[in-house]
């Protein structure tokens, strides 16, 4: 079974099951596939993490039933697991930029239903390309020194509060004693947080040592001596979806190794010029190892 189809076989048993409790779990369950390894396939074929996914499915199936059915709005929020009335309210709010009160007395749902769940469709063309001029398709493999990092962190990986992350990390480099030679190179660090497939997102650079001293509301990472897979992306970050679908369902079935469970993370330098800019260059770096 290749990635994509192992990807399909989980979306189908989570709308068969959607009300189930600990159906990130039971997804994993029957997926067969590590929890680390199998959230990256996932995440690079839906642009979602499993969570996330479950979370959207479940609000978009209650919008249906708030504009379908007579149930209270109490009981849709029980029946799709939130913990209470304002809690659903506060999901469906985020999502739908509506309350769920409001949104059950509209005539229209076009504006709002699906917003955040809706497919693109595929753009061949587009990927083809993408492929052909963007993207390093046989990468280096390199093995790296331990990395000390210092940076912030947030839960997620949702681009709107990765964005914010950064900003607010930029303000505060001065706080941090950098490794001599490293002022323009920086790290996101990606990882699993051992709650289901729920990830962190760190937004880091490089210090001396393990003893430097860590800034208030800062987090510190040490990421040990691992062998990577190193892809250079080049385009937009709007295209790194593309790269990252790559690597899990074409490079790295065909490789002969596995993903290891380590973070996986994106280094940036010089060559990247902005989240928008065609011409930024930045590095994917993948933990692999022999499947022996």
């Amino acid at each position: 079974m290749n990635y994509k189809d192992l990807v399909i076989k989980a979306i189908t048993y989570i709308e068969d099951h959607l009300t189930d409790e600990r159906l990130s779990t039971k997804v994993m369950e029957a997926a067969g596939y590590s929890p680390y390894h199998f959230h990256r396939i996932f995440l690079s074929v839906t642009r979602n993490s499993v969570s996330e996914y479950i979370r959207k499915r479940r609000l978009t199936q209650a919008a249906y039933d708030l504009f379908y059915t007579n149930q209270r709005i109490i009981d849709i929020a029980i029946l799709y697991r939130f913990e209470s009335q304002e809690s659903f309210a506060r999901a469906f709010g985020k999502m739908f930029s509506i309350s769920p009160g409001q949104f059950r007395k509209q005539r229209d749902m076009k504006d709002t239903l699906f917003r955040a769940m809706e497919k693109l469709p595929l753009d061949e063309v587009g990927l083809q390309q993408h492929l052909n001029k963007s993207i390093s398709l046989v990468p280096a493999i390199v093995c790296l020194n331990k990395l000390h990092l210092v940076g912030m962190s947030i839960p997620g990986v949702n681009s709107d509060e990765v964005g914010k992350l950064w900003r607010s990390f930029r303000q505060r480099l001065f706080e941090i004693e950098r490794k001599p030679d490293t002022e323009d190179i920086f790290y996101a660090v990606i990882e699993l947080t051992g709650r289901q497939w729920e990830v962190t997102y760190i937004a880091c650079v490089e210090v001396a040592s393990e003893e430097s001293v860590v800034p208030l509301g800062m987090v510190a990472k040490l990421l040990p001596v691992v062998t990577y897979a190193v892809f250079t992306h080049k385009g937009t970050l709007s295209r790194l979806s593309d790269t990252l679908q790559y690597i899990y369902e074409t490079w790295l079935p065909q490789s002969g190794s596995v993903r290891t469970n380590f973070p996986e993370f994106v280094r940036y330098d010089h060559r990247y010029l902005g989240p928008m800019n065609e011409d930024s260059v930045l590095d994917i770096y993948i933990p692999v190892g022999s499947p022996y």
